[in-house]
């Protein structure tokens, strides 16, 4: 019941699993990204062409761990590239939700990192 995190993570056993959850992360991310851009009224093409690119990113790098892990016979490369795709879009949503309204907890430490610890 007292497990770590990094316990949790390295107990995840299929790549199937992590693949779903990163999965999961990255379109929840272009979800709520639309979500935002539509209420500000930003939404771009070039924006969201971009954001693929950076997803398909993602994919790659998943891909690539996968490769790694397999031809060394491991179990790191791809749950450390999981957990830093999934970290990143759970920041990315976490502000996306803010930016439109949504309360949330926390919010006000993720807008320092993004002003350069600026307190506003």
């Amino acid at each position: 019941m007292n497990d770590s995190l990094y316990e949790k993570i390295n107990s995840i056993s299929m790549q199937k699993t992590l693949l779903i959850i990163t999965g999961i992360f990255i379109i929840t991310d272009i979800i709520t990204g639309y979500l935002k851009a539509i209420k500000n009224k930003k939404l771009s093409s070039s924006v969201s062409r971009d954001g693929y690119i950076k997803k398909a990113g993602y994919l790659v790098a998943l891909a690539f761990g996968f490769l790694i892990d397999f031809i060394l016979d491991l179990r790191l490369f791809l749950k450390g590239t999981a957990v830093i795709c999934i970290a990143t879009e759970g920041i990315s949503i976490y502000e996306n939700l803010s930016e439109i309204g949504v309360k949330l907890p926390f919010v006000k430490y993720f807008k320092k990192m993004n002003d350069g610890g600026d307190e506003k």
